[in-house]
């Protein structure tokens, strides 16, 4: 007889006979228990944890600061804490916390947790990176006297000054001392006040900072003054300081920079040339005038246009603005005419007007070329041309017929040698508008209102939108699940133009996939096109050491007077449609936002590196709506804007 299976003769043991029962039980319970044939293994293993840190990068080194964030993924349901400290995770696992830092080398380790809901298992990933945060701004020792080496004093670049004209001085040593400093060896002492930071100009503050976004308040050993170059003066000297402090002790120190004093009047002449498109993807289409180096922009001269130059500071030149102003652009904008040229000066002469059918022309004729800027006046369709170096000689206005859009033009002259031309307008807010060179007459084309269907079409009807999806080639912000805000922004951009256009209006798109776009390409584009309306999409971060719980939610910019009220019904928009906080509305001196050729605004829906707005930002419903909801404040802005056109 064959031997019965092992499993029978188990049962067949003695034990049996003696204890049925507990037996049955035992039998049982490792039936219970045993893998079944059918069962998946891999089910019963507990649920895989992941984590990625985003941001920062490993190495990165980051400016002094206290506080900052720290962003990435894992899976979701899991928890993360960084330096034990928990961070907040979204539903689809980016997480983000904000945490103390400190300077020197500094490491992060961040533990992310998970528990099996089915086996109670935790499991847990631990990622560690290192980063390297800059020393705090510090405050001097008072004695013994010292010159500290790691702030450059004033002048840090070459400058070019002549007699008459003031030199700023800064430096950075010991505090509470007496500060005095010369031009050259021998020239005369002035006395540096010991200020705060507060009180100091960006440029200073921000060597004083080194790029710190925390500390530095209560810094001390801050001196700034003041020194008239004397009259006489010439040649090149460095700036002289001497440190005098309580215990007596004494300490110089120079200026890196120079300062070279020409004979007053000894100008140079230069005009503006834009950077070459084929080497800068980026170049842009005009020179600019800032009020300071490295300052505000203050208007946005076209090429050819002519400045006298009267002094310089690193790489800027400081170029004229009549007889008693000056401004500030860079040398690379100018290009230098033979020495002895003459500087601009000219006789404004007639004014003409001519109409077309999309845009009024008002031709300012001068003897000879000058520099120029065009604004806006807040609160009426008026234009005001500055003329700097003219004399108004403007007797003769052609003002040609009546359909023009142009009502008025009237000439004054400013002193300072500055000549202007105001021109009122018949229509009831600014379209667009562009100014250039015709010879020796600037050009200023005035846009009319487009031609408004009447309601109840919609006041869109008919209009054309160019919509830009913001950056590409680069990707922008990226969120902690490593969306890249170019995609994005260029799903929302598609979903807007499906929106305009089925209000009737025509949406053109500045991309339509990730390739490489200029950023004046843009523009350009819209200016090309004729465009009643530009709007660029994007969406936002924060710079090292904001704190990201407190900064997200959407914001509209503007820079343009004619963009200010399409920002705001923009901005009202989200408010509606949106539960998303309101981070502001804002004037910015940006690209997308420096047209005059249209109305044009740059729009920041939510925070791609917030993870709750990441999450949305990454369904097409949510890309839907926020579509829908531009769509919507163009809309209710064009109606106002119908409504007091269609009144006249």
């Amino acid at each position: 007889m064959e031997h019965a299976p092992s499993f029978f003769r188990i049962v067949s043991n003695p034990l049996q006979r003696r204890y049925p029962l507990v037996f049955i039980l035992t039998m049982l319970s490792f039936l219970a228990f045993a893998p079944s044939p059918q069962h998946d293994a891999k089910a019963a293993e507990p649920t895989a944890v992941i984590l990625r840190i985003q941001y920062p990068s490993e190495g990165a080194k980051l400016p002094y600061l206290t506080r900052s964030f720290i962003f990435g993924a894992t899976t979701p349901g899991a928890t993360v804490s960084v330096n034990s400290e928990p961070a907040s995770v979204a539903a689809s696992g980016g997480w983000i916390a904000y945490v103390p830092f400190a300077a020197g080398a500094f490491h992060l380790h961040v533990i992310a947790s998970l528990t099996d809901p089915r086996s109670g298992v935790e499991t847990s990933l631990v990622v560690d990176r290192t980063v390297h945060v800059d020393q705090p701004p510090q405050t001097t020792p008072a004695a013994p006297a010292r010159v500290d080496a790691g702030i450059e004093a004033a002048p840090a670049e070459d400058v070019a000054l002549e007699p008459g004209d003031s030199l700023h001085l800064f430096i950075k040593g010991s505090t509470g001392a007496r500060v005095s400093a010369s031009l050259g060896q021998n020239g005369e002492r002035v006395t540096l006040v010991e200020t705060s930071l507060a009180a100091l100009n960006p440029s200073d503050k921000e060597r004083a900072l080194g790029g710190a976004t925390a500390g530095g308040a209560a810094v001390g050993g801050l001196y700034d003054g003041e020194l008239l170059i004397p009259a006489g003066a010439s040649g090149m000297q460095h700036v002289n300081y001497t440190i005098v402090a309580a215990d007596g002790s004494t300490a110089a120190g120079s200026s890196k920079g120079t300062v070279t004093i020409s004979p007053p009047g000894a100008h140079r002449v230069g005009y503006i040339v834009l950077p070459d498109h084929k080497k800068d993807i980026d170049a842009r289409p005009y020179g600019i005038i800032e009020s300071d180096p490295g300052g505000g922009w203050l208007f946005f001269p076209p090429a050819g246009t002519p400045f006298e130059i009267t002094g310089s500071s690193g790489d800027y030149y400081r170029v004229a603005l009549g007889s008693a102003e000056h401004a500030w652009t860079t040398k690379q904008s100018l290009r230098m005419l033979p020495p002895g040229s003459a500087p601009p000066r000219a006789q404004v002469q007639e004014v003409s007007i001519s109409d077309g059918s999309r845009a009024g022309m008002v031709t300012i004729h001068l003897s000879a070329r000058v520099p120029f800027r065009v604004d806006e006046s807040e609160d009426g369709p008026t234009l005001r041309v500055r003329m700097y170096g003219a004399t108004a000689s403007t007797d003769y206005i052609l003002y040609g017929n009546d359909r023009s859009n142009i009502r008025s033009v009237r000439w004054d002259q400013l002193s300072g040698a500055i000549a202007t031309i105001t021109i009122g307008l018949r229509q009831r807010g600014l379209w667009g508008y562009h100014a250039d060179w015709d010879g020796n007459a600037i050009r200023l084309v005035i846009k009319k209102p487009p031609a408004f269907v009447r309601a109840p079409a919609p006041a869109l009807r008919g209009l054309l939108v160019v919509i830009d999806a913001g950056h590409s080639p680069d990707s922008g912000a990226i969120g902690p699940l490593g969306t890249e805000e170019r995609d994005v922004n260029l799903a929302i951009a598609k979903r807007l133009a499906q929106h305009l256009r089925d209000l009737g209006a025509r949406a053109v798109l500045t991309r339509t996939a990730n390739v490489p776009v200029g950023l004046y390409d843009r523009t350009l584009l819209a200016t090309r096109l004729g465009a009643d309306i530009l709007i660029s999409v994007h969406n936002n971060a924060l710079p090292d050491g904001a704190n990201p719980f407190t900064h997200h939610g959407y914001s509209v910019y503007y820079y343009q007077p004619q963009s200010l009220e399409l920002a705001r019904s923009i901005h009202a928009a989200y408010g509606r449609h949106t539960a998303l906080s309101d981070y502001g509305l804002y004037y910015d001196n940006l690209a997308l936002a420096r047209p005059t050729e249209e109305p044009a605004v740059l729009t920041e829906s939510a925070f791609i590196m917030w993870p709750p707005e990441e999450m949305l930002l990454r369904s097409p419903a949510f890309q839907n709506k926020l579509g829908a909801t531009l769509a919507d404040g163009m809309e209710r802005w064009a109606e106002g804007m119908r409504t007091r056109e269609l009144s006249r």
